[in-house]
C-alpha cells in the first residue's frame, strides 16, 4: 500500500512541476464534464481493541461531474463532485466474522491540472486535487462480527493522470486514472466502540467534456468624423504613390508545424528585406487545409504562425515587430470541401508593412 500511495503523491508532484517544464497552446474558457468510474478499493486494515483484520472489497462503481476554467497556458482549475461505492467481499484475519456491507465516498474536490499540447488530437494531462469526503461505512462488518454503520467527514486528496481526445464542436472524450485517499478513519461500531479503518482506492474514469467558446467582445462603433472644410485645390505636384506591403508565403507538410528548408530560405529573404529599414512591422498568419476539426486546425494554424515568428526572432528580428496569429481552416487559398487535403492551403502568409 505504501508503494501505491507513493505513486499517487508522485503524480501530484509532477502536476505541480509541469507548468515549469513545458508550454502548451490550449484554448481557454469555461468547461463542464462528467464521467463514470470503476473503483478498485484497496484492502483496508481495520483495527479494534488491538486486533487487526483486512477487509477485501469487490470492484465498485462511481459517478462524477465537474466544471472549471482553462487559462490558455495549459493550466486548468476545476471543482469536482464524485460518488464512489464499494461492497465488502471478504475479511482476512484471526477474528473475522461474516462479511457484509460496504463503504461509500461522496467527495467534493478542487483540482489543478496541466495539459500537454502534442499537436495531435490526443492531449495528455496530469493533476492533483484536495477536498473533503463524506465517508459512509454502511453496515460494514469487521472484527468479531462488529458492524460499522456511521459517517465521517475527512480530508481527501488525489493524483490524476489522463488523456483527452478531441471530438467535433468543443467536445472531448476523456480517460484517466486517479488515486483517491483519506487519512485512516475511526468509525463507531454497533457496540459503541471505535474501529480504525483505511480508505483508499484506484479509479479508472471514462467521460466527456464540453468547452464553451470564449465570448468575444462586441465591436465598438467608431465615432462619426468631425466635418472638415472643403480642401483648397493644391498646386500641381508630383503624384504620391501609396506604399505597397511586401508579402511572402511558406508552406507546411500535412499536419505539421515544422519549417522545411525551403520555408527557412524564404523567411531568411523576408528578414533581409525587413532589416533594410523600409518596413516597420511583420504580420504572420497561419492557415490549414480542411482536414480535422475546427478546434484542432485553429491550434495547428497558431503553431505554424509561432514557428515562423520564432525563425524571424532567430534571425535577429525583434519580437515587438512581429504579430503572429492563426486563422484555422478559414481563408482558404484554394477553396475545397470540408475534410479535403490541399497542400496550398497549408501555409503561413508573411506581410511586411511600412
Amino acid at each position: 500500500m505504501t508503494s501505491v500511495r507513493t505513486f499517487g503523491m508522485a503524480v501530484a508532484a509532477l502536476a505541480l512541476l509541469a507548468p515549469f517544464s513545458a508550454q502548451a497552446s490550449v484554448p481557454d474558457g469555461w468547461y463542464l464534464g462528467g464521467n463514470t468510474n470503476m473503483v478498485f478499493q484497496e484492502d483496508g486494515e481495520s483495527s479494534l481493541s488491538g486486533v487487526s483484520n483486512d477487509i477485501e472489497y469487490k470492484t465498485g462503481w462511481g459517478l462524477g461531474g465537474y466544471g472549471g476554467y482553462g487559462w490558455g497556458n495549459g493550466i486548468r482549475t476545476e471543482g469536482e463532485f464524485v460518488y464512489r461505492h464499494s461492497a465488502a467481499n471478504d475479511i482476512h484475519g484471526t477474528n473475522s466474522g461474516d462479511v457484509g456491507g460496504g463503504i461509500h465516498n461522496m467527495a467534493f474536490m478542487g483540482n489543478v491540472l496541466y495539459e500537454y499540447d502534442t499537436g495531435m488530437r490526443l492531449t495528455p494531462y496530469v493533476g492533483a486535487g484536495a477536498g473533503v469526503s463524506l465517508v459512509d461505512a454502511d453496515n460494514l462488518r469487521t472484527i468479531n462480527g462488529a458492524v460499522l454503520d456511521s459517517t465521517r467527514t475527512a480530508f481527501a486528496y488525489q493524483g490524476i493522470a489522463g488523456v483527452a481526445y478531441d471530438l467535433e464542436g468543443g467536445w472531448d472524450l476523456t480517460a484517466d486514472y486517479r488515486y483517491f485517499a483519506t487519512p485512516d478513519l475511526k468509525f463507531k461500531t454497533d457496540a459503541g466502540v471505535r474501529a480504525e479503518t483505511e480508505n483508499a482506492s484506484h479509479n479508472l474514469m471514462i467521460g466527456v467534456r464540453y468547452t464553451f467558446d470564449k465570448p468575444k467582445a462586441a465591436p465598438v462603433a467608431a465615432p462619426a468624423p468631425a466635418p472638415v472644410p472643403a480642401p483648397v485645390a493644391p498646386k500641381a505636384a508630383a503624384p504620391v504613390v501609396a506604399p505597397v506591403p511586401q508579402s511572402y508565403m511558406v508552406f507546411f507538410d500535412f499536419d505539421k508545424s515544422s519549417l522545411t528548408p525551403e520555408a527557412q530560405r524564404i523567411i531568411a529573404s523576408a528578414a533581409e528585406d525587413y532589416k533594410k529599414g523600409t518596413y516597420v512591422r511583420l504580420v504572420v498568419t497561419g492557415h490549414t487545409d480542411t482536414m480535422g476539426t475546427k478546434k484542432y486546425n485553429q491550434k495547428l494554424s497558431e503553431r505554424r504562425a509561432t514557428a515562423v515568428k520564432a525563425e524571424f526572432e532567430r534571425l535577429g528580428v525583434t519580437t515587438d515587430a512581429i504579430a503572429a496569429s492563426g486563422s484555422g481552416k478559414n481563408s482558404l487559398m484554394v477553396p475545397t470541401a470540408d475534410q479535403v487535403r490541399e497542400a496550398q492551403n497549408r501555409r503561413a502568409e508573411i506581410i511586411l508593412q511600412k
